[in-house]
């Protein structure tokens, strides 16, 4: 079992137990609180618990939504590709694409 199977596993074991399973619960509850928790992390970057926080909330809510980690990674990988193809524009601190 990998390391992220096993992060999962314990993700769903906490998750369901604190919160409710995913039919008593959905994926919106874990990413409304990523919401708040990206405005943490953008406060204070160098902070690796509010990196783990949102990662946490994001793979809760994908586990909730019924996707694994491969067909994440496989999201990312398609995305990714999109990315690539995009005209990115700098304005401040951000990017954007061209539409």
């Amino acid at each position: 079992m990998s390391k992220l199977d096993q992060l999962m596993k314990e993700i769903e074991r906490f998750s369901d137990k604190a919160f409710g399973n995913p039919t008593q619960r959905n994926e919106l509850g874990p990413l409304y609180k990523l919401k708040s928790e990206l405005n943490e992390l953008i406060a204070k970057t160098d902070d690796t618990h509010e990196w783990a926080d949102c990662m946490l909330l994001l793979l809760d809510a994908a586990r909730r939504k019924g996707f694994t980690p491969e067909q994440l990674f496989g999201f990312c990988l398609e995305k990714l590709e999109i990315n690539k193809k995009r005209t990115w524009v700098k304005t401040g601190d951000q990017y954007s694409h061209e539409k």
